[in-house]
Formats: C-alpha cells, structure tokens, sequence
C-alpha cells in the first residue's frame, strides 16, 4: 500500500475509533480530536488529488488511472472542502461555539448553500466523465446514459445551490422574504427541525 494512502486511511480509522470511544466513556476532548483526525484524513488525500493529478485513497499507484487529471482535481477540491469542514467542525465544538455557529448558520445559510452546492455539482461532474474502454449498446443504455443523467441532475442543482447560497449572502433580505413563501408554502418545516435537531445539540 502507497504510503499516503496509509497515512490517509489511518487518520480516518483512528478518528472513528477515537470517536467511538470518547463517545463510551465520555470524553469531549477525544470526540473532537478523533473529528479532527478524520477531517485532516481526508483534506490530505484531497491536497494529494490536487497536486498530483491522481485520484487518493488508491491501494497502488495503477488504481483509478480513469480518472487522472481533471476528474481526479475535482475529486481533490470536493475532499479538501468537505476535509476543512470537518476540521472546522472539530475546531467549533472544541472551542464551544458550535451551537452559536449552526444557529447562524440556520439563520444565514448561504455558506452552506454554496458549499454543498459545489460537492454535488463536482459529484455531478464526476459521473459524466467517462474515460473507459469497455464500449457496447448496453452497457451504454444501462451505464452511460443513467450515469450522465444523473451527474447532469447534480451539476444544475449544484450550480443553483451555489447561486442561491451567493444571493443570500449578498440580498438576504430578499432571499428570506422570498423562501419564507416557499417554506411555508409546501410546508418544509419537518427539515427545519431534523437540522436542528441533528445539529443544534452539538455543544
């Protein structure tokens, strides 16, 4: 196994573990340290992406050649934003802000907005790259065109999540009159309470 990718798993394995464990025996501090191992895992293996042009967490060097180049930075951009959140994340609960921060967040969600939106729309760009040799009308029909179909679906709503996450954080007075409307209107409110009930808690 490739040393980085050791390196790469093993901060993800032992943030788990550490998590899990802080968790039984109640440990805050080890709760956040084992977040922050997962978080600097897989900011590693997507600075890794970046740079070399080569898709991380790869068992050797010929793994994932497919996707070298364009789709394997991609992949290095996604993992680098989701890895500084977890970072961030860990950082936030270990500082004691968390609650303070999800609350603005709730009431100021364009960061958010963009930032999932740019997962999913490199997602979305991922599915449509295909750079395999492997060719046949049904592999085509069963494969290539739902894959596409569906990277497409992700891209144009990625692409409005990053819109609508700019638009509320430069007119949020617009933004919240106008989705109040639409919140209320098909009555969205059970997400309201799974997200601050998933998050709100978090101390």
């Amino acid at each position: 196994m490739r040393l980085l990718t050791f390196l790469e798993y093993c901060a993800v394995v032992v943030g788990i573990i550490g998590m899990a464990a802080a968790k039984l025996f109640a440990l805050p501090k080890g709760f956040h340290l084992g977040l922050f191992l997962i978080g600097a895992g897989i900011a590693l293996g997507g600075l890794e992406s970046v740079v070399t042009r080569r898709m991380s967490f790869r068992t050797s060097n010929e793994a994932g050649e497919d996707y070298a180049g364009a789709p394997a930075a991609i992949w290095g951009l996604m993992a680098l934003l989701v890895g500084a959140a977890v970072i961030a994340a860990a950082y936030l609960m270990d500082a004691g802000l968390w609650r303070t921060t999800v609350n603005y967040l709730t009431r100021r969600p364009g960061p958010v907005m963009a930032g999932l939106g740019l997962v999913a729309a490199g997602a979305g760009a991922l599915l449509m790259f295909n750079r395999s040799s492997r060719r046949g009308v049904w592999r085509m029909l069963l494969v290539r065109i739902p894959k596409t179909i569906v990277g497409l679906v992700l891209v144009v709503a990625g692409l409005a999540g990053v819109a609508l996450g700019v638009w509320e954080w430069f007119d949020p007075k617009d933004f919240h009159r106008i989705t109040r409307g639409v919140w209320e209107r098909f009555d969205l409110r059970a997400f309201d309470h799974f997200w601050k009930g998933m998050f709100g808690s978090r101390r």
